[in-house]
């Protein structure tokens, strides 16, 4: 602790000339986005603060070059992105900006700006600014919080997979676990891997905390042993959901599909949950955290199958199959869909089966 004191006293950081400051600002905003991990589709994306269960609220308006969210309410420019994202400090949001778009001059000194008057380039390479720190897919970090969870038991984490029609052991089985006090989670997240580490792999923010609070379920995208993302249903919070920040939300259940024969009947659902409940069903399915983050690459990957597209009953969900039949058509492959009953989704169906 004593040595990193001392080398942060010994960093004094250089002032932020307007200029600078305007440049900063006029980064295209979908470049930003980008940059932060946000897949945009034309002007929208889902909300980085993982609200959005059905329809993207986060706007990019090329315009004005700012973004807004209509789910939170939360809006501002590049720089201000950056500080949600990541948890940083106005000072440090500029640094990473300046960073990331190659900016020189963007060592910031908080609360202050100044004019400076035009010098000759310099040629020395301390004129550089320090590299950003940027937030990465962590697997390592992942795969040890998961396995440090315990098995669903608490009543409200058991009684939303059965309403989900998922039961205890197909849970046990797919790997969710329970998380009952993140705070403890994350004293001991640090202790082991330190804070840096896990604001990162997007788990906390500027505060020394996880990014949801109480009661959650995590739901783990396993790979090769390994878990390469999680979705955090969190059941005690206004916030629904969750993933790590400014990491791109991959395909739920992807190693299935070097266990299908060519022409296997698959399943596309738009969430979790259904995808869980379906192969409880004994029904191969994988799934896309709703239509914003479907990637055109993944189409290649699911060509060789016979596709079954799960959409939920509702006006997301109509957007997503019109999503995916678009993406397959240009393919030139045909695509079916299971459309469950208005308001429901395909685990609302499986679990009244279940129930009945």
């Amino acid at each position: 602790m004593l040595l990193r004191r001392a080398s942060l006293q010994a960093a004094k950081p250089r002032p932020l000339s307007d200029q600078v400051l305007l440049r900063l600002r006029e980064l295209p905003m979908a470049d930003v986005a980008l940059a932060l991990g946000i897949t945009l589709r034309g002007t929208k994306a889902m909300c980085f603060n993982g609200h959005d269960s059905a329809s993207p609220s986060f706007t990019v308006s090329k315009a004005r070059n700012t973004w807004k969210c209509f789910g939170c309410g939360e809006h501002g420019d590049a720089i201000a992105l950056v500080q949600k994202i990541h948890g940083l400090a106005f000072m440090e949001a500029c640094k990473w900006l300046s960073g990331h778009f190659g900016i020189i001059g963007g060592d910031v000194q908080s609360g202050r700006r100044v004019h400076t008057i035009s010098r000759a380039p310099s040629p020395k390479p301390s004129n550089l600014p320090p590299p950003a720190t940027t937030t990465n897919p962590d697997p390592e970090l992942y795969t040890w919080l998961v396995a440090h969870c315990g098995r669903v038991k608490e009543s409200l984490g058991t009684a939303y997979l059965l309403a989900h029609g998922i039961a205890p052991e197909l849970a046990l089985k797919c790997g969710v676990v329970e998380l009952v006090d993140p705070a403890r989670a994350y004293r001991v997240l640090e202790k082991h891997w330190g804070a840096e580490r896990i604001r990162s792999a997007g788990l906390s923010g500027k505060r020394r905390a996880l990014s949801w609070s109480g009661y959650a379920l995590l739901f783990p995208f396993n790979s090769e042993e390994a878990t390469q993302y999680f979705q955090i249903r969190c059941l005690q919070s206004s916030m629904k959901f969750f993933g790590p920040s400014g990491i791109p939300k991959p395909m739920y259940n992807s190693q299935r599909l070097s266990q299908l024969q060519t022409g296997s009947l698959l399943h596309i659902c738009e969430g979790v949950p259904d995808a869980i409940a379906m192969e409880g069903a004994g029904l191969a399915a994988v799934a896309v955290l709703g239509a914003t983050s479907f990637r055109s690459e993944w189409v290649d990957e699911l060509l060789p199958f016979d596709l079954v597209g799960v959409p939920d009953g509702d006006a997301a969900g109509e957007k997503f199959m019109k999503f995916l039949a678009k993406e397959f058509r240009a393919r030139s492959k045909s695509i079916r869909f299971a459309v469950p009953p208005k308001d429901m989704d395909a685990s609302d169906v499986i679990a009244r089966g279940m129930n009945a």
